[in-house]
């Protein structure tokens, strides 16, 4: 962190004059396909996201082990990218780009013929590593500064409708054939991804990783800053946000009715209801930001304050399950209700995070910072895990009720840096 900013500050008196890299061969043929890339890597990610914790029981894992584990699991793959900006630098991007989905392709396999869990998270945290910092930043680089916005946006849209599925499939799958055979699918679609990737690698052109001509009233050292200065919001948030694959989970398979309006829905199955809330609120919000913009440092606290709810409403979802009549079971519909404030909240923190850390970055290592932000989430996630060890311990409505305090800190963090955000990006307001 302070070799990258004693690196930028060395640069500053060269930050407003950059030269203009040579064009991509078609920036939009490249920004679909990785669209579809992102779309498959989240589809495996996000099966193997839904069924882990309950795999884990199966290995004779108590719920706060799992849930450790869990954590470890999430938070080894969002700490690797911090390695992977750097190796983009040397070996290009895409190149990068492409080995991470071949590690990831080899830790699904592991995993689907039964190699421990330790061996298939090497191969599956060193994947990520190369991969979705660079894939993240990559989208940054084809865009102008003004259009990434909307760029992130779409792409978020892609990494939830390659979501959407996993949770349906993964459940169908693990009860009709086991969760290995869920795994080996995890694998047979990153696989599909090489062949496209070496096919259509002259769409990407390596020298627009590394410069852009944007052109920023602040130096190097202070955006860098800011973008230092709202990692806590991302581990604030995801930790709260991935509980979806533990806590949530847990609650959904022994505090949650398994029907609602005669329709199954076993706890896989929530990982594919929230893209679907994803998928449905993006048009919605992004009108009502239309009509009634907001500074950035308004939309992330807004984005907190609902994360905030959605553990409010899990609290009170644990309270009437302490007093329910059917084996302490609620009907399925206060999950969806949190997940609908989460989904919400989400679109509010995530994609902007990513449009910020992109739009902040000084070119050269825009790679490397998107990967302290995605530091910043695994530190998150590591949280989220040892947060089971409460889980077990104290009443789920305690659980809960402590997790919406914890979300809220951020709101108070946001107004304290109102002024440097509103300096930093000039007043603008994200749509």
């Amino acid at each position: 962190m302070s070799c990258i900013l004693s690196t930028v500050e060395e640069c500053d008196s060269h930050a407003d004059s950059v030269p203009i890299p040579p064009p991509i061969p078609d920036p939009r043929f490249a920004f679909l396909l990785l669209c579809g890339v992102i779309a498959i890597e989240r589809f495996a990610f996000y099966l193997l996201f839904s069924l882990f914790t309950l795999y884990l029981l199966t290995l004779n894992r108590t719920e706060a082990e799992a849930t450790i584990e869990f954590g470890l699991f999430t938070s080894v793959m969002y700490f690797a990218p911090l390695v992977g900006g750097f190796v983009a630098v040397r070996a290009g991007r895409w190149p990068t780009i492409l080995f991470g989905v071949l590690l990831l392709g080899i830790g699904y396999l592991a995993l689907g013929i039964g190699l421990s869990v330790s061996v298939s998270l090497a191969f599956l945290a060193t994947g990520t590593g190369l991969f979705k910092g660079n894939i993240t930043a990559l989208v940054g680089s084809l865009f102008l500064k003004s259009e990434r916005d909307v760029a992130y946006s779409r792409f978020y849209w892609a990494v939830n409708l390659g979501s959407l599925p996993s949770g349906i499939v993964g459940a169908w799958l693990s009860s009709h054939y086991g969760f290995r055979a869920a795994f080996l699918l995890c694998f047979a679609v990153m696989a599909l991804v090489i062949p496209f990737g070496v096919l259509f690698r002259d769409s990407f052109c390596d020298a627009a990783i590394e410069h852009e001509s944007v052109q920023h009233h602040t130096t190097d050292r202070e955006r860098v800053i800011t973008i230092l200065v709202l990692l806590p919001v991302a581990m604030l948030f995801f930790c709260a946000f991935y509980q979806t694959g533990t806590s949530l989970t847990l609650f959904a398979k022994n505090n949650t009715q398994p029907v609602l309006f005669g329709i199954p829905i076993t706890p896989p199955v929530y990982q594919s209801i929230h893209p679907a809330l994803v998928l449905l609120l993006t048009p919605i919000l992004v009108r009502l930001f239309r009509r009634w913009p907001l500074t950035t440092w308004r939309k992330l606290s807004l984005g907190m304050g609902l994360c905030s709810l959605s553990c409010l409403v899990m609290m009170d979802a644990s309270v009437v399950a302490s007093f329910a009549s059917s084996q302490g079971r609620v009907s399925p519909l206060w999950l969806i209700g949190s997940y609908a404030l989460l989904s919400s909240a989400e679109l509010c923190v995530s994609p902007l995070g990513f449009s910020l850390v992109s739009k902040l970055s000084p070119p050269k290592y825009a790679g490397s910072l998107m990967g302290l932000w995605m530091a910043a989430i695994a530190l998150g996630n590591l949280a989220t895990g040892f947060l089971g060890i409460l889980w077990e311990r104290w009443p789920h409505s305690s659980f809960f009720a402590f997790l919406t305090g914890l979300s809220a800190l951020a709101i108070p963090l946001l107004w304290t840096q109102r002024q440097r955000l509103e300096r930093v990006l000039g007043g603008s307001r994200e749509h």
